[in-house]
């Protein structure tokens, strides 16, 4: 099979082309198969029509004139469309011998003889009312009898008709497969592609298979993927970098500003020393990997859901759990925990009361955190999941900081790598819900 690959086309259009040729190449040969099996039949056929005219003919030779009426209206019982011709019409009826090219033609295509000697003396074709009969004369006092062939209709139940269907099927299935074999890389191609983060941060890379303009595609790709990865890497190293650099001057800023005898002044100083402490430590949090490197692992999310909602109840906090007792499903423990943790921070931050349903459903799993806070938006949801993207102080009513808008990002990065959605929602009569839908796994 490699070595016969070797001589097939390369490229996309030779391939095409040649899909187009050998379909014309087995459209053509069928057709010659059928004409030549219709054909054999045909022959058959006008050897026995032509037999049974002669016979015919012989018969009513021996047969007195007065008697031959009844012969011929016998013979047309049986199915055969013939009648007399009268003398005076004889020589009209053998005006077609002039256009013998036309005649051999058509005896060619309706009786598989040619217009020679191979009829019996006295039969011949001829043109009768513009299509071909068939004439064998009478005796010696110049009549004949004239056979007209009936056209065959079509016989839905014929072999013949077996045949044409059974050639369409092949000729449809291989169609579907030459088209299948071409495009397989293209399909193959879109669902790497489907997921951009996926495709970015998966070690292997694609496979280099198709035609030549799709090898040259993905050569491409390959090149553009790894080239993109190397600057995100370049880019994560510096932001760690700079974030650990950061430190050492706040320290000194912080062990200096000890020495301020103004109490406000150095309230102040180290108020702001500490938030910006606070932003070096979330965007480290922001650009780890840890979702990354975590394998999935099959995870029980009801008692995942009990344990956050336990931990904040030891504090203190308002916080419920509405759900199954367990729910089986193939998650990264420790990122899909820190998503959790996540919404419920922001849930206690800007409300009094959080509440975290967990409900199986019909197409998978939905996880739903509500609070009674003052909401977000509809008009900023959807910027609200960009990173550092901030609302203002109205958001939150009790005055607590508002972060530094790294925590949503945060949770829609895990809830996509995760195949799932996050979306926004109202809470009655006032507050937010953010709910996560997952599906493609089967939970217990």
């Amino acid at each position: 099979m490699r070595r016969l690959r070797r001589f097939l086309p390369t490229t996309i259009r030779a391939q095409m082309v040649l899909l187009v040729i050998v379909a014309i190449a087995v459209v053509v040969n069928a057709g010659a198969l059928l004409e030549r099996l219709e054909n054999r039949d045909y022959s058959t056929d006008s050897d026995a029509v032509v037999a049974q005219v002669e016979l015919l003919a012989a018969m009513m030779s021996n047969t007195p004139p007065e008697r031959r009426d009844a012969l011929l209206e016998s013979a047309r019982l049986t199915g055969m469309d013939v009648f007399m011709a009268e003398a005076a019409n004889f020589e009209s009826l053998e005006e077609a011998e002039e256009s013998a090219g036309f005649i051999s033609l058509m005896l060619s295509l309706l009786f598989q003889a040619r217009y020679d000697d191979s009829l019996a003396p006295g039969t011949r074709i001829i043109h009768f009312e513009g299509r071909p009969a068939l004439l064998a004369t009478v005796g010696q006092d110049g009549e004949a009898i004239i056979y007209i062939p009936r056209p065959s209709g079509f016989d839905i139940t014929s072999r013949y008709t077996y045949y044409f269907l059974s050639f369409v099927t092949l000729v449809t299935l291989f169609s579907i497969f030459g088209v299948r074999a071409i495009t397989a890389p293209i399909r193959d191609l879109s669902r790497e592609l489907s997921s951009t983060k996926a495709f970015l941060h998966k070690d292997t890379p694609l496979k280099e298979q198709g035609s030549r303009e799709f090898v040259e595609l993905v050569r491409v790709l390959n090149e553009l993927k790894f080239r993109i990865r190397a600057m995100m890497e370049g880019q994560t190293r510096m932001l760690r970098a700079v974030s650990h650099d950061l430190r050492t001057p706040l320290t000194r800023i912080r062990l200096r500003s000890e020495r301020i005898e103004d109490e406000t002044l150095r309230g102040q100083i180290v108020a702001d020393v500490g938030k910006v402490d606070m932003l070096i430590n979330a965007t480290l949090d922001y650009i780890r990997n840890e979702k990354d490197t975590e394998q999935p692992e099959r995870t029980d999310l009801a008692s995942m859901l009990e344990t956050i909602v336990a931990d904040y109840s030891d504090l203190g906090s308002d916080i419920a759990y509405d759900g199954p007792a367990r729910v089986i499903w193939t998650v990264k423990p420790h990122a899909f925990q820190r998503a959790i943790v996540n919404l419920c921070d922001n849930g206690l931050k800007f409300g009094t009361a959080v509440t975290v349903a967990l409900r199986k459903t019909p197409s998978g799993l939905e996880i739903a955190i509500s609070d009674n806070g003052p909401g977000i938006p509809e008009d900023a949801r959807a910027r609200v999941l960009e990173p550092f993207f901030k609302l203002d102080d109205a958001r939150s009513e009790r005055g607590s900081p508002t972060g530094f808008g790294l925590g949503l990002s945060i949770v829609d990065d895990i809830v996509r790598d995760h195949g799932g959605t996050m979306s926004f929602h109202d809470n009655e009569p006032h507050g937010l819900v953010v709910v996560l839908r997952f599906s493609g796994d089967t939970p217990a």
